[in-house]
C-alpha cells in the first residue's frame, strides 16, 4: 500500500509538472511583441550610428565603404531588438526562436537563436536580440553602392526614406521532453528616418 501511495505520488508530481512546463510553453504564444530597436549597424565595419544621409559619412569611413564595395565584400551587421511582454500570471518560457526578415515583403534574411529566453508574467518584458548579418552585395546583385548605403541606413532605421520590415518569429518550446514548434508571429514596421 506504501509503495502504491508513492508511485500516485509521483505521477501526481509529474503531471503538475508538466502541466506547469506545457503552460509556462503555452503562455509564449499570448506574448505581445515588438521591434524595439536597432543597434549597432554597420557596413564594412563603418558604424552607421548617428549617420542620416551619406553625406554625413566622413571622408575615411567613404575611403573604406569604396574599398569594400570594390572587393565585393559589403557586409552589413546590427541587432533587431524584439520586446516581448507577458500579460499572463505565469512566465513564458521559450528554447528556440527562428526568425525570418522580410524588406518590403522579400524575405531577405533567417536564422535561429538557438538558446532558453524567459519572459516574467504579470506584464513583465525581455529583450529578445536579433543578431544579423550579411553581405549586401550578395542579396541585392546589381545594385550602386549609394544604393546599397541608402538601403543599409534604412534597414538601421537611420535614412532618409522609409521601407517596409517584417520579421516573422517562430518559437519552439519543449514539453515532454517533445520540441513543440507554433507557427510564424509576424511583426511588421514602416522604418523611416528618425
Amino acid at each position: 500500500m506504501k509503495k502504491i501511495k508513492l508511485f500516485l505520488g509521483f505521477i501526481l508530481l509529474a503531471a503538475l509538472v508538466s502541466c506547469s512546463a506545457l503552460q509556462s510553453a503555452l503562455q509564449i504564444v499570448n506574448c505581445k511583441y515588438d521591434i524595439e530597436g536597432v543597434a549597432n549597424p554597420a557596413i564594412a565595419g563603418v558604424s552607421l550610428n548617428n549617420i542620416k544621409n551619406l553625406n554625413q559619412i566622413k571622408a575615411m569611413d567613404l575611403v573604406k565603404l569604396t574599398a569594400a564595395f570594390a572587393t565585393k565584400n559589403f557586409p552589413l551587421s546590427l541587432t533587431i531588438n524584439i520586446k516581448a511582454t507577458n500579460p499572463g500570471n505565469i512566465a513564458a518560457t521559450v528554447q528556440r526562436i527562428d526568425w525570418a526578415i522580410d524588406l518590403e515583403q522579400k524575405e531577405i534574411l533567417n536564422g535561429a537563436i538557438n538558446q532558453s529566453i524567459s519572459v516574467p508574467a504579470n506584464g513583465g518584458s525581455t529583450i529578445i536580440p536579433v543578431s544579423v548579418g550579411t553581405d549586401m552585395l550578395q542579396l541585392f546583385s546589381g545594385e550602386t553602392k549609394d544604393n546599397l548605403l541608402n538601403l543599409a541606413l534604412n534597414i538601421a532605421n537611420v535614412g532618409e526614406s522609409s521601407s517596409k520590415i517584417s520579421i516573422r518569429i517562430k518559437p519552439t518550446v519543449v514539453i515532454g521532453g517533445q520540441p513543440i514548434t507554433t507557427g510564424f508571429i509576424t511583426l511588421n514596421k514602416t522604418i523611416t528616418s528618425k
